[in-house]
């Protein structure tokens, strides 16, 4: 059974895996969704 930590290092080789331009694009997506959000909510109030 792992523990804690295992999973925290596998989770984290995880993440080093990840290609600089894998990030980049996941961190454009996500500002998107927030400005979508953001603008959802001003067509609310």
């Amino acid at each position: 059974m792992p523990t804690k930590s295992t999973l925290k290092d596998h989770h984290k080789s995880e993440i080093e895996e990840r290609s600089e331009e894998d990030l980049l694009e996941e961190e454009i997506r996500n500002q998107q969704t927030l400005d979508s959000f953001v603008e959802s909510d001003k067509n609310w109030s």
